[in-house]
């Protein structure tokens, strides 16, 4: 995900759009954020003896990996649609527009 971060950056950075960018990685961070807080939340309630279930560990991990993925995928989708704009023969991910 490193790489398309970096080649989604330049892009941005090209079109001026750098703040969408940056506001993609702070959520990102902030969503890392929440799975350490839940990581050692998860590690106190183990050292207190509450049983911790795995398969609801894995399913909340996977999650967060599924919704950071669809960040990165709106943002690629975003600047498709920026870099297309006033092209009448591209097709739009965002009709509502991107400005």
């Amino acid at each position: 995900m490193n790489d398309r971060l970096q080649r989604l950056e330049s892009r941005l950075a090209n079109q001026h759009h750098k703040d969408l960018f940056l506001q993609s990685v702070h959520t990102l961070k902030a969503i890392d954020d929440l799975a350490d807080h839940h990581r050692k939340f998860q590690s106190i309630q183990a050292i207190s003896g509450v049983k911790i279930v795995g398969a609801e560990e894995a399913l909340f991990y996977d999650t967060l990996a599924q919704v950071k993925e669809e960040i990165v995928t709106t943002l690629e989708k975003t600047l498709n649609d920026l870099e297309h704009k006033g092209d009448k023969n591209y097709d739009k991910n965002f009709k509502d527009g991107v400005e």
